[in-house]
């Protein structure tokens, strides 16, 4: 995640900025690991700050946003929990800074206290378009995570949900009631984009029994995973093989 921290008194003296908005979180971006050119986007300089003195545009590349927002009621940075001297200088026109602890949690809960989601600019190239949406798809984000209420007495389920009808990406994962559980990933997913669809509802007994279950299908299907820090989403997967290979399962 990045957020958009509007400079306070930036180092080209031409740069005008409207003082209610000067050294505040104005908005924030879930980005990829790459960057893309302004220009596919349609970007062209409109002050006389965009321009460097040979002419040519200042920011020629930047990060690729999948999502943004904007912050109501935006706060001065350096106002937040956590912020320090030390944390940035609101100087320069464009810098990146790592921020983590007690600033990184204040951040992100203001994120989900006072965040609209905003639609991302398209490209101008259907390739291009199609990657960002293919981004998306990829990175599902929750402001405040997935939550079913546990219920000690019912019985676990192995769930199968794919990313729209008939997809081939997969969430694999373990529920006390699937639907639900299927319903709460949608829940912070735009209509625009594919849906989570509950494929397989299977019951099998305790939560250490579903737990083990789903260890099973997880190191069954390892190499059908492609992000790290999600191990229920499994790509280029066929739904009825994890099946196959559920009903093999053994304690």
């Amino acid at each position: 995640m990045v957020f958009g921290v509007v400079s306070r008194s930036p180092s080209d003296s031409t740069v005008q900025i409207p003082e209610e908005i000067k050294g505040r979180v104005i908005s924030a971006w879930q980005i990829s690991h790459s960057t893309a050119a302004t220009a596919d986007f349609g970007i062209e300089a409109t002050n006389t700050w965009d321009l460097l003195d040979d002419g040519g545009y200042r920011w020629p590349f930047a990060l690729q946003p999948i999502r943004a927002w904007s912050i109501g009621n935006a706060p001065e940075f350096k106002y937040l929990a956590g912020y320090t001297s030390k944390t940035h200088t609101q100087q320069a026109i464009t810098t990146l800074q790592e921020v983590g602890g007690d600033l990184s949690q204040t951040l992100r809960q203001l994120l989900q206290e006072s965040g609209t989601e905003l639609e991302v600019m398209t490209p101008l190239y259907q390739s291009l378009a199609s990657r960002v949406q293919a981004l998306r798809q990829k990175h599902p984000f929750a402001l405040n995570g997935y939550a079913v209420e546990p219920n000690a007495d019912a019985i676990n389920s192995i769930y199968i949900a794919t990313l729209g009808k008939a997809g081939r990406v997969l969430k694999i994962g373990h529920a006390q009631n699937a639907k639900q559980r299927v319903d709460d990933l949608n829940k912070y997913r735009l209509s625009s984009e594919p849906q989570w669809t509950l494929h397989t509802d299977q019951p099998i007994g305790s939560v250490l029994d579903a737990i083990e279950a789903e260890k099973y299908l997880g190191q069954e299907f390892a190499k059908h995973r492609s992000e790290p820090n999600n191990n229920e989403v499994f790509h280029d997967l066929d739904p009825f093989l994890v099946l196959t290979k559920l009903a093999t399962f053994r304690q």
